[in-house]
């Protein structure tokens, strides 16, 4: 009998595989070698997240003391400017009534708003003017003679704003 030849092994690929037992050797060493780098581009990934977070919180803190400070600065600026007026306050309830007591309460109050305007303060101008829900609050309506409907009549107390922001609204009454 003719001793058969058996034709060589192969691969998925059609490949003749060369030993069968070093294959898989190759491939596992191949698997590990890349698991390896694949775990050091995982640590080194979470080295940079862990970093990320620290320093995001360091820059959240950070930025908190920061306005704490500004706020703190600002009010104590805003405060010793407003000292002089209220001295003036306190020398005008020591006096004695009369045409300088007037006189010096007035000029205290001229101090304080310009004091207030070169910080923003501007007063609503609201007599005269017409409604406006925004910048007015209608404590009253009235009927008016020659004075068009929906039209600041009378100012109860002042409003006032900084910028475009309203700080409080000016109280009046309306005309019907």
């Amino acid at each position: 009998m003719a001793k058969e030849q058996t034709a060589p092994e192969t691969t998925e690929e059609g490949v003749p595989a060369t030993e069968p037992e070093e294959k898989p050797v190759r491939k596992k060493k191949k698997a590990s070698a890349e698991t390896e780098e694949l775990k050091k581009q995982l640590a080194e990934l979470q080295e940079q997240y862990t970093r990320m977070l620290a320093e995001y919180a360091n820059y959240k803190r950070r930025t908190e003391q920061e306005k704490e400070a500004l706020g703190a600065f600002t009010k104590a600026e805003t405060l010793r400017q407003i000292l002089p007026a209220l001295d003036n306050l306190e020398r005008a309830a020591a006096a004695d009534d009369g045409a300088e007591y007037k006189k010096g309460v007035d000029m205290t109050i001229q101090q304080l708003f310009e004091l207030l305007s070169k910080l923003g303060l501007e007063e609503i101008d609201a007599a005269g003017a017409p409604f406006d829900p925004e910048i007015h609050h209608a404590v009253m309506r009235e009927d008016a003679d020659g004075v068009e409907p929906d039209t600041v009549t009378e100012v109860f107390q002042k409003g006032y704003k900084v910028g475009d922001r309203v700080i409080r609204p000016a109280m009046v009454k309306v005309a019907n």
